[in-house]
């Protein structure tokens, strides 16, 4: 072996090898005279460190002694799809019964058991889901306005913002689309699909407060039962409000922190978008880079 240390050799076999005597026979043999005597150095794959490297979760194989039972094993997401199309057999059910109801010659005393029914069908309820709804304006607040960014309100920073959020409890209304039927349907999104927004709808006189009219008209038998509505992304404008809480700073002595006070009125922002636009999942959403462009099919 030569006079010079070959540190450099040695630190690169050390990513390869690693007991210390094998780098030392490699590089004698390299640089000796009965040597190999090789220009290049191949660099393997050290076998002790890929036994002792623990697994990544992706990779592990669940023990045939694991407890978790075949139920806990099936995918969220068909879990998901299961209730919902459950939920929307169970509305269909509910609404044929009262129709079937009304349609009696001779109704007798007893009022139709509407709640009673409700609950036997597990009809979800929006006040249900008012929590998550909350629960997405404080994401979405914090999302848009940053405490860094809480003074600079440009829409050129929010809008790219609100094309990779993910919509899932937040309350939306449909604005205008081809079906006249979901025109004016307002609910909490439930379930940010691809192609279309699952939303739960409030029941009875509850639903006319946010169409035109007021309370006024008859209640249809679908907006007595409430419940999940699917509304198709395409050919759809949606429009929601991001709540903006009005804070007034108050100072006080010296060696002390300013204290931030929410006031009573809060202002609100609103946002339309495109449903044609937004036919991607929430996940695959979140890493794309939209583009700006002209829009010629709204509609």
């Amino acid at each position: 072996m030569n006079n010079r240390g070959n540190e450099l050799e040695k630190h690169l076999l050390t990513r390869c090898y690693d007991k210390q005597d094998r780098i030392i026979e490699l590089l004698t043999s390299r640089y000796s005279i009965t040597g190999d005597q090789k220009p290049t150095i191949v660099f393997g794959q050290s076998s002790d460190s890929t036994t002792n490297k623990p697994k990544s979760l992706l990779h592990q194989e669940q023990s045939s002694q694991s407890n978790i039972t075949p139920e806990r094993k099936q995918s969220t997401r068909r879990d998901l799809k299961l209730y919902i199309q459950t939920t929307l057999k169970n509305q269909k059910k509910l609404i044929k019964r009262i129709q079937s109801y009304n349609r009696k010659p001779t109704k007798t005393a007893n009022p139709f058991p509407f709640q009673k029914m409700i609950l036997h069908y597990n009809i979800p309820q929006f006040d249900n889901f008012r929590t998550i709804n909350a629960l997405w304006q404080k994401y979405i607040q914090d999302l848009l306005f940053p405490q860094s960014q809480q003074n600079n309100l440009a829409m050129a920073n929010i809008l790219p913002k609100l094309a990779t959020a993910d919509y899932n409890g937040c309350l939306v209304t449909v604005l205008q689309s081809r079906n006249r039927n979901c025109v004016g349907m307002r609910g909490i999104v439930v379930w940010d699909a691809q192609h279309s927004f699952i939303i739960v709808v409030p029941n009875g006189r509850d639903c006319k407060e946010w169409k035109e009219g007021g309370e006024g008209g008859d209640v249809s038998v679908s907006e007595m039962v409430g419940g999940l509505r699917v509304v198709p992304k395409k050919h759809t404008l949606f429009g929601f409000d991001v709540i903006i809480p009005k804070k007034k700073r108050t100072e006080t002595k010296e060696g002390q922190e300013e204290v931030e006070e929410e006031e009573e009125d809060d202002e609100c922002i609103g946002f339309t978008i495109l449903g044609s636009r937004f036919e991607f999942r929430s996940v695959d959403r979140s890493g794309k880079k939209f583009k700006n462009h002209s829009v010629d099919d709204i509609l």
